[in-house]
């Protein structure tokens, strides 16, 4: 359903990402807000990597929801406050996208909207 673009004239994708991806003409689009590691309680999850998880787990439930999965995404991008949580941030990324390429920014910031949060993933999807 999707092309790929990461054409031999430029460097390599850094990681497991796609330097482009598109979509056919007639696709329905899905933008997905930043999606952080609270439960339904309210609670903020502790840890980088447990984070991580819960935010992809959140974008799986959205895509779910709109009678898409994982193979629908097109675009992701991932806003870290630590550097080094960098390889950690790809491992939980590769892990839960089974292979799945998209098109994919990383940041490192240095705050989000709250002080307890490592981690915010956003994404777009299209179906």
């Amino acid at each position: 359903m999707f092309t790929h673009h990461s054409p031999a004239t430029i460097s390599a994708p850094a990681s497991a990402y796609s330097h482009g991806v598109s979509a056919p003409a007639n696709a329905r689009w899905l933008h997905i807000s930043g999606q952080i590691a609270i439960n339904p309680d309210g609670t903020i999850v502790d840890g980088g990597e447990a984070q991580m998880q819960l935010c992809w787990e959140r974008i799986f439930a959205i895509l779910e929801d709109a009678g898409m999965n994982k193979e629908n995404l097109v675009k992701v991008t991932a806003y870290l406050t630590d550097a080094n949580l960098v390889g950690m941030y790809r491992d939980v990324r590769d892990r839960n996208m089974e292979g799945v390429l998209t098109a994919s920014t990383l940041l490192v910031v240095s705050a989000l909207a709250h002080p307890d949060w490592l981690v915010e993933i956003e994404a777009v999807a299209a179906g």
